[in-house]
């Protein structure tokens, strides 16, 4: 027997207590693999998103984009950083900014390429004008001569 005042008064048993002593160790463990769990799944995109950016550097072959990859590569600098100090959220954030950036990066691409397809056909289509047109002039021509040969003949 233990003498008064001594003993738990609350009814719970020393066993009972290293068990809820273990378990709430056992939680604070899991959160902790939770947040590093959180933790890797967010350097994973980061680093897909900075694979990505090599992609699309290759892909603006006229270079029409690169203030915007300049600015994708800053955001994803910022998310790197802001991951080291555990701020998940934040870093959501900028790379949610990051994809939407990236979406419109390959758009202007796409766009850049359309318009320096329109502008070959252009010229394109500008030297066909100009050899219609000499060669028009070089039909009059012979017309002329021709007319003029007829008419100075017997």
């Amino acid at each position: 027997m233990q003498p008064e005042g001594h003993g738990l008064k609350t009814g719970w048993s020393k066993r009972t207590l290293w068990v809820l002593v273990i378990g709430i160790g056992l939680l604070g463990g899991l959160a902790r693999t939770a947040a590093a769990g959180e933790e890797d799944d967010l350097q994973r995109q980061i680093d897909t998103q900075k694979a990505s950016v090599v992609d699309l550097e290759r892909l603006d072959e006229l270079k029409a984009v690169t203030d915007e990859i300049a600015l994708l590569k800053t955001w994803l600098d910022e998310a790197w950083n802001l991951r080291a100090k555990h701020e998940y959220d934040q870093v959501r954030e900028v790379l949610d900014r990051a994809l939407k950036q990236e979406d419109l990066i390959r758009t202007k691409i796409a766009v850049s390429k359309l318009r320096a397809q329109v502008q070959k056909r252009e010229a394109a289509l500008a030297d066909v004008r100009t050899k219609i047109a000499h060669t028009r002039k070089a039909l009059q021509e012979t017309a002329a001569k021709k007319k003029a040969l007829e008419g100075s003949a017997p």
